[in-house]
């Protein structure tokens, strides 16, 4: 995995430091809602924008509980992952505590609810249980450039028949705003909807970058839970995604929403990227290129079984296969992610990154270790 922000290292403590070792600690984030309840997360990773339809239904399911049980939040509908009197095990309750006696109620795996502005495949039963409501006003481009969705997405979502599928099986168009708001001045009567409907979860905004500054300032006055940009719609250079989410974070520091979480995706990182950016000002990041891998792994196979299954006895891999590769694979990125989390938890934000670059460090405002020496004789 191409590590992007390798012109950055991170500085570990001073030398003369009474360090032995920071006590244990989790990554857990806390997300405040506008009404002042707590919407707690095991990690500050999310996956933001699963192609669920380019596989089948049965092993999206699988792989969307398998990744939310390493703590990473997954963004699905019921109908990305079943049919729609099924109950996809992302969605269903995995304890109840108020059977012994407490009143925090039943406990869900980290799920995002994507709330689009058509509501393609939404049904009531999506806000149960939902960690973040993401209300997607970003728009985003299908495989060949238009603003719209794909056959596969909306047959997926809308369990059309073969024989009368939506648009006659072609692309359908997105829209850029929920119809039923007027204007992004009202858009905080959406959001307090929302809220209504899942009673226990964050109403965050998904944000283009492209118009930033007045975008953000019009989204923050409606008062959203979070902010959730997505970079990775621009082919950003390193320094330049390293910029924008620390000039994203002072932004909305300045204009008094300091408390409000930034999360982004980035498009492609390593593990040390997502610690990096987090360190830069992001509160979670998004890793949708750590899942896509099994995600093509998966079309690819179940591609290569259909086309081979009336020549040979071809068999591919399990979805108990592909659940152990999560497993595997996912929970060593995540460990690693814990344990850079861990070793600059209890270091001051100004301590905590350097850069050998003297233009890495004029543009972020970070040590720069590669100062020439100059003697004072």
């Amino acid at each position: 995995m191409n590590e992007r922000l390798d012109k950055i290292c991170f500085l570990p403590p001073v030398a003369d430091a009474p360090w032995v070792g920071a006590p244990a600690d989790d990554c857990s984030i806390s997300i405040e809602r506008a009404d002042g309840q707590q919407v707690s997360l095991k990690l500050p990773l999310f996956w933001y924008d699963p192609s669920w339809a380019e596989i089948e239904i049965d092993s999206a399911d699988a792989i969307a509980a398998a990744v939310a049980r390493l703590g990473v939040a997954v963004s699905a509908l019921r109908s990305d992952l079943g049919p729609v009197e099924a109950d996809p095990d992302l969605h269903q309750i995995i304890s109840d505590e108020t059977d012994h006696g407490s009143a925090e109620g039943p406990a869900y795996l980290p799920r995002i609810m994507p709330y689009r502005p058509e509501r393609y495949g939404v049904s009531d039963q999506d806000f149960d249980g939902a960690a973040v409501v993401d209300v997607r006003i970003a728009m985003r481009r299908n495989p060949r450039g238009r603003f719209a969705f794909t056959p596969e997405e909306i047959g997926r979502w809308e369990a059309t028949q073969d024989q009368a599928p939506l648009a006659g099986g072609g692309w359908v168009p997105a829209a850029s705003f929920p119809p039923d708001v007027d204007g992004m001045e009202n858009l905080g009567g959406k959001l307090r909807q929302l809220r209504l409907l899942a009673a226990e979860a964050a109403v965050f905004v998904s944000l283009s970058p492209y118009r930033l500054m007045d975008e953000l300032t019009a989204v923050l006055k409606n008062q959203p839970d979070g902010i959730i940009l997505r970079l990775d719609e621009l082919d950003l250079d390193a320094l330049a995604l390293a910029q924008f989410v620390q000039q994203t974070r002072c932004m909305m520091d300045d204009q008094g929403s300091g408390h409000v979480p930034l999360w982004v995706v980035p498009g492609k990182i390593s593990v040390d990227d997502a610690v990096k950016l987090i360190a830069l000002g992001a509160n979670a990041v998004a890793v949708d290129s750590w899942c896509q891998e099994l995600v093509n792994e998966i079309s690819n196979t179940q591609q290569n079984a259909s086309s081979n299954s009336g020549y040979s006895p071809y068999s591919g891999p399990r979805v108990e296969d592909w659940v152990e590769w999560v497993d595997h694979e996912l929970f060593g990125h995540i460990e690693r992610f814990e344990g850079l989390m861990h070793a600059m938890r209890y270091q001051s934000p100004g301590q905590r990154l350097a850069t050998l670059s003297e233009k890495w460090a004029e543009a972020l405002s970070l040590p720069n270790l590669n100062l020439p020496y100059q003697s004072s004789s």
